[in-house]
């Protein structure tokens, strides 16, 4: 029976922008274009035996910006392009559905990822027909995750009641942000990344890393809620691209990839707890696999929340020393539909070491 796993052979990824920074003026399409030509000119057979773009977004145009940014970038126009709304997720869903897609046998080399662009996110609006329309002059930045049935579906507050039902203190919270920029600072220092960050016009450091954050400058800004602009990822523009591909692709090209995908899972919740997610999804894993938690060295949580990666210490009893070596999205920044992508690279690159 011919092997049909899923292997990481490569990821690239731009450096982050702040909103209204880097990329401020540069549609999302046209940033990624030059990442695809990145991973092109270091791969030329992908314009030729790549299958499929898998491009995770959330706050996109619409239509189809995934093919865009790749004929943008020069590819055949012979090869197709997908693009997935998954939110915050999408990029690590882009690589799920590609992992089915090798396993199946549907596909035998892929590109996957996201990109976002808060910088440009267009203005939205309800249809004057719709009962959640309010006036003209009226915008709304996302729609609503869960009816209000659920008790509401911000996340900010779902991001809320998840310190407060695992007893995550505010301390304990802008300690974990600060260190996050901290390890960032020192990646940078050290140069971990660099090979992997496709430099925009000659930038490849994050903006949104800042090394001399302090516990006593959070703590100047705070509010009373545990979750607030102080412990909490803010908005950015970025793009993350991973290159999957079948046993035989990579023996077409003499690789030797030193990661495979064994499994992923999904699991959904309380919509008022979504933020402890990445608990539930993990608890599905290892049931499903077999396997528990010791086996696994080291973990890659999305920071979109410190609340996240606490309480997902705190639940498996693990040392934060094994949870986003490089730090995380609080201090690279969260380019919702990139992030999952930017965050399997650093994984894989922390593995390394």
């Amino acid at each position: 029976m011919p092997d049909r796993d899923a292997y990481l052979i490569d990821g690239l990824r731009l450096p982050v922008g702040k909103a209204g920074g880097l990329y401020k003026n540069v549609i999302p399409e046209h940033f990624t274009a030059h990442l695809l030509r990145a991973f092109r000119e270091k791969y030329p057979i992908l314009n030729t035996e790549l299958d499929e773009l898998l491009l995770g977004t959330a706050v996109g145009t619409g239509g189809n910006p995934a093919r865009y940014a790749l004929l943008e970038a020069g590819f055949s126009p012979n090869i197709p392009a997908t693009t997935l709304d998954f939110q915050c997720g999408a990029g690590l869903r882009a690589l799920v559905v590609g992992e089915a897609q090798l396993k199946s046998g549907q596909s035998h080399c892929l590109l996957v990822g996201g990109m976002e662009s808060a910088s440009l996110a267009p203005r939205r609006q309800y249809h004057p027909r719709d009962g959640r329309f309010t006036s003209e002059a009226n915008f709304y930045e996302r729609a609503a995750f869960a009816p209000a049935s659920f008790g509401g579906s911000d996340l900010i507050e779902a991001a809320e009641n998840a310190a407060l039902a695992c007893k995550v203190s505010k301390e304990e919270l802008i300690a974990w942000t600060v260190e996050s920029h901290r390890r960032a600072a020192q990646t940078v220092a050290e140069g971990y990344l660099k090979s992997n960050i496709v430099p925009w016009n000659g930038v490849w450091i994050d903006q949104p890393i800042r090394p001399t954050l302090s516990v006593e400058t959070l703590r100047a800004g705070q509010t009373p809620r545990l979750t607030d602009h102080t412990t909490a990822a803010h908005r950015h523009d970025g793009a993350g691209l991973l290159l999957l591909g079948s046993l035989d692709f990579c023996e077409k090209l003499a690789l030797k990839p030193a990661f495979r995908v064994v499994a992923s899972a999904l699991a959904g919740g309380p919509p008022h707890l979504a933020p402890l997610g990445v608990i539930w999804s993990t608890e599905k894993l290892l049931t499903q696999t077999g396997r528990v938690i010791a086996d696994v060295d080291l973990f890659e949580v999305n920071e979109s929340f410190a609340v996240k990666p606490l309480a997902f210490a705190r639940h498996w009893r693990l040392p934060a020393e094994k949870i986003n070596r490089f730090g995380g999205n609080l201090a690279y920044g969260h380019p919702f539909g990139a992030s999952g992508a930017i965050n399997t690279l650093h994984l894989m690159r922390a593995l390394t070491l």
